[in-house]
């Protein structure tokens, strides 16, 4: 666990030249939405480059490369809504069903897909 320059321990934040490499952050429930806000902040600074860069007539090598970056960045959004985002969550009283049903919830691709067969 890091700990940052403040002495706040705690999974990586982003603001502290001590936290945990940022390529390397393992995405969960618990970081979805920090993970989310830091990939689609990178994104914007990205399309934001590459306009400077077209206005400016710099290198379509570096155009090239900051747009292959920003569509890694939206691939990495899209699987960790998918896995780890809020609808991969239990719902309502979905909590007090036997473990075997909430498993077979958290398994599921999508709402209603959670019967046992």
């Amino acid at each position: 666990m890091a700990v940052n320059e403040q002495g706040h321990a705690g999974k990586y934040s982003g603001n502290s030249r001590h936290s945990y490499n940022h390529a390397h952050t393992k995405v969960t429930a618990g970081n979805y939405e920090a993970t989310k806000r830091d990939d689609e902040a990178h994104m914007d600074y990205l399309k934001r480059d590459v306009l400077y860069d077209a206005h400016h007539g710099h290198s379509d090598a570096n155009m090239t490369s900051d747009e292959k970056h920003i569509s890694k960045l939206a691939g990495d959004l899209k699987y960790d809504e998918k896995h780890h985002g809020p609808s991969k969550e239990l719902k309502g009283e979905q909590h007090t069903l036997p473990v075997h049903l909430q498993k077979a919830i958290m398994a599921s691709d999508g709402p209603g897909r959670h019967c046992i067969k």
